[in-house]
């Protein structure tokens, strides 16, 4: 008899600590999801830039963290990286989206060194801001690609120094062209994503703009140096030599001027200061 009241003690002692760890689970629960929930909103307002400032772009590129607390850490160490280094492109009387890994750069959006030095020009914008083309031209493709994401590829013709523009513009959203469409400069033709998924984007949001000459037809995809879009992939064009003014600056799209054949012009909006 003793032996049995004993073991319905201990049975009892046993159900007893489990409904404790019960109810201590669903407490800590409670309190992480609380806690979450703080420290994103602390994400989103511990530092209340001023918006347009090259401080307040940098931490609109990151939001990807606001969902990720747990990589607050993180999410300060890119946003001290970005302010820190981003190159504001932004014209005399303007201002528009830095550039935050430049063509040749050995470093990438989020910092760290690059396994071969950039062959593009990435620039950090906001969730669904419109894209615009840099020229007049014909879409040859919008497809996703491995990594990359989604892409809008564009034969803008000949620079004024008689070089083919096969365009690229990655990491983008919502597709506002489609195959075959003629776009005028300026025009609207993609917006960039409002999740930041695809691991070449690093977690940061931005426009990858590339420039080759040589365009992989569809039936050379996958074959030997036709691994991406272009051929001339790892001797690409710096698009600086062809959107910049003479002060070394963006040329901004104006809707009512006249822009001369074979000059780009920056693939997002400018505003007046």
């Amino acid at each position: 008899m003793c032996i049995k009241k004993y073991l319905a003690f201990i049975l009892q002692y046993l159900n007893y600590i489990s409904s404790m760890i019960y109810k201590i689970n669903v407490i800590l629960i409670f309190f992480l999801s609380i806690t979450k929930y703080v420290v994103a909103e602390t994400l989103i307002i511990k530092n209340n830039y001023h918006i347009g400032s090259i401080e307040e772009r940098c931490q609109k590129a990151l939001d990807f963290y606001i969902t990720r607390p747990d990589l607050e850490t993180e999410f300060y160490r890119r946003l001290e990286y970005c302010i820190n280094t981003v190159k504001d492109p932004s014209p005399n009387g303007y201002v528009t989206n830095p550039i935050i890994s430049d063509f040749f750069s050995k470093f990438g959006v989020n910092g760290r060194t690059r396994m071969q030095v950039h062959q593009g020009v990435d620039i950090i914008g906001y969730a669904n801001e419109p894209i615009l083309a840099m020229a007049d031209g014909i879409v040859l493709e919008t497809a996703e690609a491995e990594c990359v994401g989604p892409n809008v590829v564009i034969d803008h013709g000949l620079s004024i120094d008689n070089k083919k523009l096969i365009t690229i513009y990655s990491h983008t959203g919502e597709y506002l062209v489609k195959e075959g469409d003629k776009v005028k400069r300026g025009s609207i033709i993609a917006k960039l994503p409002e999740k930041i998924e695809h691991p070449c984007m690093a977690r940061v949001r931005h426009l990858h703009v590339q420039i080759g000459q040589k365009y992989c037809e569809k039936e050379d995809k996958g074959k030997w140096g036709c691994q991406f879009f272009i051929k001339d992939l790892y001797s690409s064009l710096n698009p600086n030599n062809f959107w910049s003014d003479k002060s070394g600056k963006v040329r901004c799209f104006e809707k009512n001027k006249i822009y001369q054949n074979g000059i780009l012009t920056y693939p997002f909006k400018c505003n007046k200061r």
